[in-house]
């Protein structure tokens, strides 16, 4: 066993693991639906090729001497487990199959090989958050590719070695420590912020404090939207990542104060050396929305983007710091956090490609809540598939189907004319049944 510090990302969330009950709201999935003559014992030397290549599928996490720490097995597997489909559909069987508990001294990580129907099969990694991100998905998709190529007799995978292990890049990272810049900037940037009192998409009371439990909204952006939507952003010089989360800003801010957060995803994969690297490398960052109703939509964006470059340039405080090291009386799992509300945009998603075979990615929900309402966009065409985590304690199933129609007539007035006054957003939101 080789014994490595823990990431900063990994000890926020396996020390908020430890206060959970099951199912954590750390698991993720990645489900795969496979049509065709599957090669199963191809894919078992495949899945073990992946995992050997990976430390981190292979490393427990614990309490050390000095800390919270993982524990790399060089002999370590993840074993593939088959099973006979247990029937129902395919979204909550899955759902239900990705909050099973993982045992995190043991492995983070699970494989399962469901045999749903005659040359129809259903592979799913659940996986706990201390051991993957995006980018790793992005890695698996390409590397499982390649390997299970290679052993059915196709082109060699020819993969190079990850640079280096996570465990590596954690005692690197704990070396540099935070750059006393990066906190005060935080510091400065929180100061004053108000907790979200109200969800949209209308006032009404809300729990003290909120409960695991969590089910999923869904909807699409057909591809005639998507194309405005794309087109407001190169208008506005900014990305559409800031335009749909402005949007979700102005939302929120409909039944709350113009001063409104946001969580946004960041990447610290910002040395060559991590590209290869599967793990948690990814944070939940705060940006803070200025909606004032006697402004314009397009003015409100770019002061969105400059707030978005300006949380960009000072990502490497971890998000678990700006609730303990910078602003003591929000904590991360708290009532009164600061990423109540986030979005994820997924511009490029990667596909599994197994030779003869057609494999369709399954979005599955979260097991628990890690937000209140933590939003998914994943491009799908010329448009993009929408779903959306919402907690049971703050939102009813017709609440948030309502929430995701009023972003989705905010994205739709905004990308048509960037220059609506917000009033008028919030007049449409009103509207909107």
């Amino acid at each position: 066993m080789r014994e490595f510090p823990q990431t900063y990302e990994q000890e926020a969330l396996w020390i908020a693991d430890r206060f959970l009950g099951d199912p954590s709201p750390f698991l993720e999935t990645w489900a795969q639906r496979i049509l065709g003559p599957l090669d199963v014992p191809a894919l078992e030397r495949a899945l073990a090729a992946l995992v050997a290549r990976h430390a981190v599928l292979r490393s427990g996490f614990g309490l050390g001497d000095d800390g919270p720490v993982q524990s790399v097995d060089p002999a370590g597997t993840v074993p593939l487990e088959r099973l006979p489909w247990p029937g129902g559909d395919l979204h909550p069987t899955l759902r239900r199959a990705g909050q099973r508990p993982l045992d995190l001294t043991v492995s983070p990580a699970r494989f399962t090989l469901y045999d749903r129907a005659p040359d129809e099969h259903v592979l799913l990694l659940q996986i706990h958050h201390v051991a993957v991100d995006d980018a790793s998905l992005v890695l698996l998709d390409r590397e499982l590719s390649a390997l299970y190529t290679e052993e059915t007799g196709g082109a060699p995978a020819g993969l190079e070695p990850p640079a280096l292990l996570l465990g590596e890049h954690a005692v690197r990272a704990r070396a540099a420590g935070i750059a006393p810049a990066d906190l005060a900037f935080w510091a400065d940037f929180l100061a004053g912020a108000p907790a979200l009192t109200q969800l949209p998409p209308r006032p009404r009371p809300l729990a003290a404090r909120r409960g695991s439990a969590c089910d999923t909204v869904r909807t699409t952006v057909p591809a005639g939207l998507g194309d405005a939507v794309r087109a407001a952003a190169r208008a506005l010089r900014t990305t559409p990542h800031v335009l749909m989360s402005t949007c979700m800003a102005v939302t929120a801010a409909a039944v709350n104060s113009e001063d409104v957060v946001i969580g946004t995803p960041v990447s610290r994969r910002g040395e060559p050396d991590l590209d290869g690297v599967f793990g948690c490398l990814t944070d939940l960052l705060p940006v803070r929305y200025r909606v004032p109703s006697d402004a314009d939509f397009a003015a409100v964006c770019a002061a969105a983007k400059r707030r978005s470059l300006d949380v960009l340039r000072h990502r490497n405080v971890p998000y678990a710091r700006l609730g303990g090291g910078v602003g003591r009386t929000r904590g991360v799992l708290s009532g009164q956090h600061l990423g109540r509300i986030c979005l994820v945009l997924d511009q490029s998603p990667s596909r599994l490609e197994l030779p003869g075979l057609r494999c369709e990615r399954v979005h599955v929900g979260g097991a628990a809540a890690k937000f209140d309402w933590l939003q998914y966009v994943v491009a799908d065409g010329g448009g993009w598939d929408v779903r959306a985590d919402y907690a049971l304690d703050f939102f009813t199933p017709d609440e948030a189907a309502l929430f995701l129609r009023q972003w989705r007539t905010a994205l739709a007035a905004a990308s048509a004319d960037p220059g609506v006054p917000v009033r008028d957003l919030f007049d449409r939101l009103a509207a909107t049944a």
